[in-house]
């Protein structure tokens, strides 16, 4: 029956072989060139190919595959994600200027092997972009974004994250030219974000809506001012995260200056305390989510501030906030944010009681809102015990709750399973995985970029 179908199917009409390969993913379609001579040609054909994503195998796809993809694609192709693929090269990244000139998203991200020149040249031609990210190119300076900023008008989402070797005096010119389509902008890690630089965002990005600045230790709460009194408020998104230099000082210009922020990530940002998120949370009262994690120096009265003003707030991250206690989060639970479906409280000075409450509360909730599901996440907490933890699922069903004890528990349950002890180590590691925190993988990055700071 095989070498009956198999016939019937190649000598369909090449539109229609070509209309059933455009079903395929990329993996399948390199799969599919192995099968016949003709299906080797029709998987390359121009109109299959307008979104490239190498991610998946980055590490070992044949740098002439890449280019006869490339050359295939021609201008068929809009969407290129190159992420830390270590095969491309200047030449490569230029025949893609060449061939595709109708490309709209480009992602190079950590491509390490690529050149200022060559970044340069194909970037100049790639004029109808509108989503680029550099980020985590150290090749990439204030020429290369002065040279290429002229040709790149109609920007609307830019990631110069990490390219350490950047300043105002190349981002503003960039920005510049993208002045009325750009709402998305990341800098993470980058230095010198003075007041000038910040002021430059501001008046050129007026319809910017996500700014993302983590670890710009350079940023105070001068610069971060000459931004937000410059900008037309628009912003939704802000993230700040171990911004170390920002006081409670930028808390009451956020609370002076942002009117619709739903997005507010201000973990690792030290020097924050009760004063500045008391005098925030009442003015700003549009919040869904809002990381406060590393912040030690907050306490209940942070909490209930929160409890009382953000009606809308769905995730709330405070993990290892020492000092945030029973009582705090027994207040946040059964006085305010009733639409919270995420809380985040890892390492932080709560026993079993807080998930009771939690369990009790939703229970009793479940009649008058069936829908209402939360995920309370308690790993390092010192407190929590395996029992408390079973007492508070089994009250309620609409409860899911992330600890060191649901982790061992899965872990076990794979070795019941395998019917043996010794599972494999791969498995135990991709569970360890998904039990990891944020305040982990923040940590990690932290570390990493403090090793960034000290090369430089």
């Amino acid at each position: 029956m095989h070498s009956d179908r198999c016939p019937s199917l190649l000598n369909l009409p090449d539109e229609l072989q070509i209309k059933i390969l455009s079903n395929l993913s990329l993996t399948e379609l390199m799969k599919v060139t192995m099968v016949c001579q003709k299906w080797k040609i029709l998987a390359f054909d121009g109109s299959l190919w307008t979104s490239i994503n190498i991610t998946p195998f980055y590490k070992f796809i044949p740098i002439e595959t890449i280019l006869k993809i490339i050359k295939s694609s021609s201008r068929f192709l809009q969407q290129a994600n190159f992420r830390g693929c270590i095969q491309l090269t200047g030449h490569e990244l230029r025949m893609l200027s060449e061939h595709c000139p109708n490309i709209e998203v480009l992602i190079i991200k950590d491509c390490r092997r690529l050149s200022t020149a060559s970044i340069s040249y194909s970037l100049k031609r790639t004029i109808h972009l509108r989503e680029l990210d550099i980020s985590g190119l150290d090749i990439v300076k204030d020429s290369t974004l002065a040279a290429i900023s002229s040709s790149l008008s109609n920007l609307e989402k830019l990631n110069m994250s990490w390219c350490r070797n950047i300043t105002g005096n190349g981002i503003v010119p960039l920005i510049k030219a993208s002045s009325s389509t750009l709402y998305y902008l990341k800098l993470n890690g980058c230095s010198q974000m003075d007041e000038e630089t910040m002021e430059s965002i501001a008046k050129y990005a007026p319809n910017l809506k996500h700014l993302s600045m983590v670890a710009c230790i350079s940023l105070t709460d001068q610069s971060l001012f000459s931004f937000f009194k410059h900008h037309s408020s628009h912003l939704i998104h802000l993230n700040l995260s171990n911004c170390s230099r920002l006081t409670d000082i930028s808390l009451r210009n956020m609370a002076l200056y942002l009117n619709k922020l739903s997005h507010l990530e201000l973990a690792g940002c030290v020097s924050m305390t009760d004063q500045g998120f008391s005098y925030l949370s009442p003015r700003l009262q549009t919040l869904e989510y809002l990381d406060l994690e590393d912040l030690q120096h907050i306490t209940e009265t942070t909490v209930r501030s929160i409890a009382n003003t953000q009606s809308q707030l769905r995730r709330l991250c405070l993990s290892n906030c020492t000092q945030i206690n029973n009582e705090a989060i027994t207040y946040l639970v059964l006085n305010g944010c009733h639409q919270l479906n995420h809380l985040e409280l890892d390492n932080c000075n709560i026993t079993d009681e807080v998930l009771d409450t939690i369990a009790s509360h939703l229970q009793q909730q479940s009649r008058p809102n069936p829908n209402r599901h939360m995920k309370v996440e308690v790993l390092d907490c010192s407190h929590i015990t395996a029992s408390g933890v079973r007492a508070a699922l089994s009250k309620s069903s609409s409860l899911t709750i992330k600890s060191f004890y649901s982790f061992q528990e899965e872990e076990n349950r794979s070795i019941e399973l395998n019917g043996e002890e010794d599972t494999d180590i791969a498995h135990r590691q991709s569970i360890s995985d998904r039990y990891d925190t944020m305040t982990r993988r923040r940590r990690n990055t932290s570390s990493h970029a403090d090793y960034n700071c000290i090369i430089l």
